[in-house]
């Protein structure tokens, strides 16, 4: 199935899960932390729930009162073996991601990304796939923990801020339950949402659930 983009001054991605599928390798890595931590692997219930989130409010909610320190250093050590993983298997961009940011850009779409990654995870992205060649750095935001975690939508508002874009006249590109709360919550017009193969819909009548970014027409 195809969709054509409605016309929009902007577009705001989320980055892991969206343009970046490392589902399989985020879920292990918090796995292996998490039977680290408490002894057991998260749930369904749990991963879809907290997925999203910054790593340290990750951590919490897999070990409530963890302090701030420790939060950050399993965070840390989260991130080390998902880079491990990604590595070992020659991740690349989502398939399309990179046409889909040319199209946008050469109809005067100004593009960013909204992402809950760790500066570190970010920086390396950036480098690794060339992202400057699309992103003015300014629009990537990222590794933010002077704002709320996603659901709330300080993120999305900081992203369309960075662009000078209001939210509706949005586009907003997401995976997660928690990132399509908060673009809603930063008054994003339409969000399209990144649904993994196997994963279960979100049966929110105000989002469109695509399975690949291929799906989108410009």
């Amino acid at each position: 199935m195809s969709y054509r983009l409605p016309n929009a001054d902007g577009i705001v991605f989320d980055f892991n899960g969206t343009l970046f599928l490392d589902e399989r390798e985020n879920r292990e890595s918090w796995n292996m932390i998490a039977i680290e931590l408490r002894g057991y692997a998260l749930s369904e219930e749990e991963f879809l729930r907290e997925n999203g989130r910054r790593d340290d409010d990750m951590v919490r909610a897999i070990l409530p009162g963890v302090s701030d320190d420790e939060a950050e250093r399993w965070g840390c050590r989260k991130e080390e073996i998902y880079k491990d993983l990604c590595i070992s298997r020659s991740l690349d961009l989502a398939p399309g991601a990179r046409q889909l940011f040319e199209k946008a850009l050469s109809r005067g779409m100004r593009i960013a990304i909204a992402s809950s990654a760790p500066k570190m995870n970010m920086d390396w992205y950036i480098t690794r796939f060339r992202l400057l060649d699309y992103f003015q750095p300014s629009a990537i935001i990222a590794g933010r923990t002077d704002i709320p975690s996603k659901p709330d939508g300080a993120i999305f508002r900081l992203a369309l801020e960075s662009i000078g874009v209001e939210g509706g006249r949005a586009i907003a590109f997401e995976d997660s339950r928690a990132g399509v709360l908060s673009a809603k919550d930063a008054g994003i017009s339409t969000i399209y949402r990144m649904r993994c193969p196997g994963s279960a819909s979100l049966e929110d009548p105000d989002i469109i659930e695509i399975g690949s970014i291929e799906e989108i027409i410009l």
